[in-house]
């Protein structure tokens, strides 16, 4: 066994004298991106192993990849005709020759065998035979056990997904897996109202009187709205006959005769129960990014006592969300509030006031190294009066309302918040003594709801004494009873329910789920499944027109297969077909049921290289990976204080196991990952001077790898610049540059040259938070008596930059280099990257708790252009690292942007101002 010269490298295959290596140097078969032509479509090349130089036998712009070499051709997949067919090219310079022509379905997972290419197409087996060119069908019959077709009554409990309260608290309402069921707290049995695997029920709501409950199912193909008796004849009734979009989160009115409801298009409805005359509300015109598909406006909204009014936010051009409240009576329609992000609207009982959460409370974090500040734990819980002649909340001298009225002028300067701290609140419900709410200190929870952590705790605000007290910890989510007795709430896959205001403390019990229970059919949930996700797309993505494609025809293509289909994974595989013809970035698929395997085996891992010693028949520790930020949340297990294991030193025993070469090195750490072990090391093969050291292996040694990466180029670069150029890697456009980023930038500031490295930058976010550091020049010069003079602010930049790129850089890591050439920083440098942008702000959860994404917006500069999408961003100095000089450890991108950057401060000195002659007063 050797390690091949390739740094980069995929499928390949040798020709078959050996002397030649055709590859490709990215891997794309799981992609679900059809058509792609950006800087990592897969590609050809030949490497020659006596010359070490290689050359692009493919040059297309498409795909061309699984190369399989048989005598003096290399055959190989691409779509140069919009659909993956074999090829072949003669590798000594012969044109490429198209020998498959298939029309409708991809050629997939081609394999090479003599004279004949078996592939995939359509579901089927089919054989090229290379001789004649023909291909036919293999008629294959296996008697397949199958066991994941079988259907079987399914416990659903790890399903569940929502939960809500009869109108007095004795019952839970919960869906799971797209079934309804009702759960008792006391006496009695768990039922289930739907019983339909294979449809997706789902935002269950009692009604307030307890008769009813209304629900979303998309039993017609289509979610619709249905509403069913609680007793006697449960069967459903459907209420409303959409064509089609995508419905959520439904509101009863208290006198139980309407629904109020939200769709896809932003749009806020009420239905009335009994004429199934459906009421525009209102649209929002404007949405945040980077939220869930339950949390687009208009999703915020809630009925008066009375029922004739409905608040709701809505966002604004200034991308803040403002108050309204509609009259269902002259459907007029009120703003009142102007300045604030304002949600979770909830009427008082009594009539008298709104209440609402704001994020208002502006209170700065700074940074300790420079002058910077951000605002977190903003928001705080707020009440309107809605007349001139209400008193204070705190007061408890208000009188109930029959009728609600409100007046309107001077409605928002009778605002008073609520006597607690600022934090992070949602959740809002009232009962008449008070107020219900859910906070955590930690999370980004107002700008970005994907980072809100998974559980919060659930506090309760007295209105007669102004005091919080604490009611449950880390819970997911609650809902409080109709009749303010009690709520119910989830906790990971537990219910329980909380008796308010018992003496003398809160008592809470749970609810028995062990009857939350389904039968399941497979196949039938697998076709909702692949309808489902065909709906998602039609509606979410951000193109009407699905970038050309006749949608339904490609429903109907991809749909033949499902039956096809033998286990949730194959279903993965064809939605993933299906997306992929959207020809766009960002449609994933992901998730759902898995076939039971065993669990995984960790290993562990020691943060090392290890050279084979054939001769000693051990191994041996060719290098030593070190930590060099030492801030300890990397723990290389062999470089620290006390463990005096050097490079060339052999590895002897691992928990008294000797260590040979006969097996797998990593055979001798399996079930060690993360773990403390002994083992025994030597400078020599046959054990001499044994060394026994007891250390914690590592799960993963990539983070230390790549810490000790970053360093190693860091020291390059200030070695052959004379300390003159910095150096910076940015991983993503995410946590781990906003992590790495100050590690790096801080020390190197002042540098003449900086080399800001985006390669392999997988993205995330916008990078100009990252760029406006670099943009940000001194604007004054301060001089001091006794130190050198400093600028303002601080950590100002004058340096001459560079930006390395390269394939595997996408999505954010596309507009990286992009933004950088948009700001005239200086030369990107490499080879072109992904090409990924057409964003997703939201990943939409299927009935198993799969899921998939529909790409909601594109990017487009300000000529009003598209940028990158399926073509990445081509640099200025093309150049990408060849797989000889990497194998000796010279990147020659990184030394590049070292040239580029010398010649300029050569060229373009940096000079910093001297002060004048201090003043002299005569």
């Amino acid at each position: 066994m050797e390690q091949l010269i390739f740094h980069e490298a995929a499928s390949g295959t040798y020709s078959p004298d050996g002397k030649h290596f055709a590859y490709n140097k990215t891997f794309r078969e799981t992609r679900t991106w059809k058509r792609y032509k950006g800087g990592r479509a897969q590609e050809i090349y030949l490497y020659d192993f006596a010359t070490n130089e290689e050359k692009n036998l493919s040059n297309f712009e498409g795909t061309d990849r699984i190369p399989m070499w048989s005598g003096d051709k290399v055959y190989f997949s691409s779509d140069r005709d919009r659909v993956l067919n074999i090829y072949s090219v003669d590798p000594s310079g012969g044109e490429i020759e198209q020998i498959t022509s298939h029309t409708e379905y991809d050629i997939r997972r081609p394999s090479i065998g003599g004279n004949k290419i078996v592939y995939e197409l359509g579901g089927k087996l089919m054989v090229l035979n290379l001789e004649n060119r023909q291909t036919e069908q293999v008629n294959v019959q296996i008697l397949a056990d199958a066991p994941e077709l079988r259907p079987y009554f399914k416990d659903v409990k790890g399903n569940l997904t929502e939960i809500g309260s009869s109108p007095d608290g004795e019952t839970a309402l919960l869906v799971a897996r797209g079934e309804i069921f009702t759960v008792p707290l006391k006496e009695g049995t768990t039922e289930n109202h739907t019983n339909s695997s294979g449809i997706h029920e789902k935002g269950a709501v009692w009604s307030p009187d307890g008769k009813k409950i209304a629900f979303f199912s998309d039993k017609t193909g289509e979610y619709e709205i249905y509403v069913a008796n609680t007793t006697g004849d449960r069967k459903a009734v459907q209420l409303t006959t959409h064509a089609d979009g995508y419905r959520h989160t439904l509101r009863w009115s208290p006198d139980n005769k309407k629904l109020a409801y939200t769709d896809q298009t932003l749009t806020l409805y009420i239905l009335d129960i009994e004429t199934k005359k459906i009421t525009r509300v209102d649209k929002s015109e404007f949405e945040n990014i980077d939220v869930s598909i339950h949390l687009k406006p208009i999703y915020d909204y809630n009925w008066s006592p009375d029922n004739r009014f409905i608040a709701y936010t809505k966002m604004t051009g200034d991308m803040v969300y403002k108050i309204f409240i509609y009259s269902v009576g002259d459907k007029s329609i009120k703003q009142v509030s102007t300045h604030f992000n304002d949600f979770n609207l909830v009427f008082s009982n009594d009539g008298n006031y709104l209440f609402f959460l704001s994020n208002r409370r502006f209170n700065p974090t700074f940074c300790d190294f420079e002058w910077e500040m951000v605002y977190k734990d903003m928001a705080g819980v707020y009440c309107a009066a809605l007349r001139k002649d209400v008193p204070s909340i705190h007061s408890g001298d208000a009188e109930k309302n029959a009728r609600v009225r409100i007046e309107y002028d001077g409605l928002e300067n009778r605002v008073e918040a609520l006597k607690l701290e600022p934090g992070n609140y949602r959740n809002l419900a009232l009962t008449e003594k008070g107020a219900f709410y859910m906070n955590r200190e930690d999370g980004d929870f107002n700008r970005f709801e994907f980072r809100v952590p998974g559980t919060m705790d659930l506090y309760h605000y007295s209105f007669k004494d102004g005091e919080e007290e604490s009611i449950l910890e880390s819970i997911n989510s609650y809902q409080l009873s109709a009749d303010g007795s009690r709520l119910i709430y989830k906790k990971g896959n537990e219910v329980g329910s909380v008796e308010l205001y018992s003496k003398p403390e809160f008592k809470k019990k749970g609810f028995d789920l062990s009857d939350l229970d389904m039968w399941y059919v497979p196949i039938e949930e697998w076709r909702q499944i692949y309808n489902e996700a065909w709906r998602l797309e039609r509606d979410y993505f951000y193109e009407p027109a699905m970038h050309g494609q006749d949608w339904d025809a490609m429903k109907d293509k991809y749909g033949v297969l499902v039956d096809y289909a033998v286990c949730r994974q194959d279903m993965r595989f064809i939605i993933g077909e299906l997306i992929g013809e959207l020809n766009t970035s960002h449609t994933y698929v992901f998730g759902g049921d898995r076939q039971r395997t065993p669990d995984r085996v960790s290993v562990g891992m020691l943060g090392v290289d290890y050279q084979p010693d054939l001769n000693a028949g051990r191994y041996r520790i060719e290098k030593i990976y070190k930590d060099f930020d030492w801030s300890r949340e990397i723990n290389p297990p062999l470089a620290k204080p006390g463990v005096n294991v050097k490079e060339g030193d052999y590895l002897i025993s691992v928990n008294g196991n000797q260590v040979t070469i006969e097996k797998n090195l990593y055979a001798f750490f399996q079930n060690l990952g993360g773990k403390e072990i002994e083992i025994e090391v030597s400078n020599t093969a046959d054990g001499k001077g044994l060394r026994k050291y007891r250390v914690n292996t590592l799960r993963s040694e990539g983070g230390l790898r790549y810490s000790y990466w970053i360093e190693e180029n860091r020291r390059i670069v200030d070695k052959a610049s004379g300390g003159k150029i910095g150096y910076l890697h940015f991983p993503d456009t995410y946590m781990g540059s906003a992590v790495n980023f100050p590690r790096q930038f801080y020390s190197q500031a002042r540098k003449e040259g900086l080399i800001l490295d985006g390669r392999s930058n997988g993205g995330g976010l916008d990078p100009d938070i990252f760029f406006r550091r670099f943009l940000r020049e001194p604007h004054s010069y301060w001089t001091r008596r006794y130190s050198h003079d400093q600028t303002s602010p601080t950590y100002g930049v004058r340096s001459h930059m560079v930006c390395l790129t390269k394939r595997q850089a996408g999505s954010g890591g596309d507009l990286f280099p992009e933004e950088f050439r948009r700001f005239n920083m200086g030369l990107v440098i490499g080879t072109r990257t992904w090409g990924g942008l057409v964003g997703v702000s939201m990943f939409i959860s299927m009935i198993d708790g799969g899921g998939l994404t529909a790409p909601d917006y594109r990017i487009y500069d300000e000529n009003g252009k598209w940028i990158v999408e399926n073509e990445g961003v081509t640099p200025d100095i093309i150049l990408d690292n060849k797989p000889a000089e990497m194998a000796e450890g010279y990147d020659a991108q990184l030394m590049k942007g070292v040239e580029v950057l010398m010649n300029k401060i050569e060229e373009e000195p940096i000079k910093w101002p001297v002060h004048q002659a201090f003043p002299v007063d005569r």
